[in-house]
C-alpha cells in the first residue's frame, strides 16, 4: 500500500460523481491502474452503491432501516 491510498478513499465519492479536476482525476486512475487493493476497493465501492441505490424503502427491514435513518440523522446534526 502506497501513501496514496488512503487518499483514495478521501477522493472516492466525488470521482464515482464525476466531480473532480481531469488532473486530479488522472492521477486517481493512474494509482488504479498500478494498485490492485485500490483498484478492489473501488470495485467493491461501486458495487455496493449500485445495489443501495436499487433498493427501495420497503426492501430494507424496519429494524436496520430506523437504525440507518438514525445514524444519518446522527451524521447529518454533527
Amino acid at each position: 500500500m502506497s501513501t496514496t491510498c488512503p487518499r483514495i478513499v478521501s477522493l472516492l465519492s466525488d470521482y464515482l460523481d464525476g466531480r473532480l479536476p481531469a488532473d486530479v482525476r488522472t492521477d486517481l486512475e493512474q494509482h488504479l491502474g498500478g494498485c490492485a487493493e485500490c483498484a478492489t476497493f473501488v470495485a467493491s465501492f461501486k458495487s455496493t452503491v449500485n445495489l443501495l441505490q436499487s433498493l427501495t424503502e420497503d426492501d430494507l427491514p424496519d429494524e436496520l432501516r430506523l437504525r440507518l435513518k438514525a445514524f444519518l440523522d446522527d451524521r447529518c446534526n454533527s
